[in-house]
C-alpha cells in the first residue's frame, strides 16, 4: 500500500473523521505498538491544535480512552470507563480480537464494536459475525474511507460490513468451490509465503514451466490473472494458511501440510 496515494485520496474526510473521533470516549486495542501509538499521536495532534494547549494528561486526546495491545487491557478499559465504541483488530499481542469482541458483548450488549480483520478465512469471519461486532473491515481497505463510513453506520446503531467481505460470503453461499489439485495447492500455499516461481520449483523439485503451468490451470479456475490475488482468494476462503512469519530456509516438504484440513 502506498500510504500517501492513499492519503491524497480520502484526505477530504479526515477532518470529519478527525473530529468524530475526538468527540467519541473509545477504546483502541491492535496488536501492532505501532498502529497503538499512531493513534494516540493522531488524537493528541488534532486536540491541540483545534483546543489549543492543555495540561498534560488524558485529556490531551480528547475521548480516547485508552489505546492498548492486549485483551485484558481492553475489557479493564471499557469495565472502569464505559467507553461509547469499541475498535479492536483481530490479532493482539496477548489474546485473540475475536474473544475480546465476543467476551465485551457479553458484557456491553450495547456497546458498539468495529473489527479490523489482518487475516480473513471463511470460518474467522463466521465466527467474527456471530461474536457481536457491528462492523467489520478488512485491514487492507482500513484506509479507503470504510472506516468514516462503518463508524457512522454503527454510531446510527447500524451494521457495516466490508464490501470485499460482503462479496465473499456471497461467493460462498453460491457454493463456491474452486477445483484446484494438490499440487497446485502446495504450490499457491508456496505463493502465500512470498517465494517466486523459481524459487517454488526450487522447493518441491519441480520443472520451472511444470510451475508455471500449475499456476496458469489455477488462475483460469479461479477466475483471475494475477498469483497474489488467487492465494488471497484461497487464504479468504480457508483454503491455504495465511502467511507464517519467516523461515531461515525453505524446502519443498515444509509446503506438503500447510493447507488447511
Amino acid at each position: 500500500m502506498d500510504a500517501l496515494d492513499v492519503f491524497y485520496r480520502v484526505r477530504h474526510q479526515w477532518p470529519e473523521f478527525e473530529a468524530l473521533m475526538a468527540k467519541l470516549r473509545y477504546v483502541f486495542a491492535s496488536g501492532s505498538h505501532c498502529e497503538a501509538l499512531a493513534s494516540v499521536h493522531s488524537q493528541r495532534s488534532y486536540v491541540m491544535n483545534h483546543h489549543g494547549h492543555r495540561p498534560p494528561g488524558r485529556e490531551e486526546t480528547g475521548g480516547m480512552v485508552g489505546s492498548v495491545t492486549t485483551r485484558a487491557e481492553a475489557l479493564e478499559l471499557c469495565s472502569r470507563h464505559q467507553p461509547e465504541l469499541l475498535i479492536t483488530t483481530d490479532q493482539l499481542e496477548d489474546g485473540d480480537g475475536l474473544e475480546l469482541v465476543r467476551e465485551a458483548h457479553q458484557r456491553w450488549p450495547g456497546l458498539p464494536i468495529l473489527l479490523v480483520m489482518k487475516t480473513v478465512s471463511m470460518p474467522r469471519l463466521r465466527l467474527a459475525l456471530r461474536s457481536g461486532s457491528q462492523g467489520v473491515l478488512t485491514d487492507a481497505l482500513v484506509l479507503e474511507g470504510n472506516v468514516y463510513a462503518a463508524l457512522q453506520t454503527l454510531l446510527a446503531g447500524g451494521r457495516y460490513l466490508d464490501p470485499n467481505l460482503s462479496q465473499l460470503l456471497e461467493q460462498n453461499a453460491m457454493g463456491w468451490d474452486p477445483q484446484l489439485s494438490g499440487k497446485q495447492l502446495q504450490i499457491l500455499q508456496a505463493v502465500v509465503h512470498g517465494l517466486s516461481d523459481r524459487q517454488i520449483a526450487e522447493a518441491l523439485e519441480l520443472p520451472y514451466d511444470t510451475v508455471r503451468y500449475h499456476l496458469k490451470q489455477a488462475y483460469r479456475e479461479l477466475g483471475t490473472t494475477n498469483r497474489s490475488h488467487a492465494a488471497l482468494l484461497l487464504v479468504q476462503q480457508g483454503l491455504l494458511a495465511p502467511p507464517s512469519p519467516p523461515r531461515k530456509a525453505w524446502n519443498g516438504a515444509q509446503f506438503l501440510d500447510h493447507s488447511p484440513g
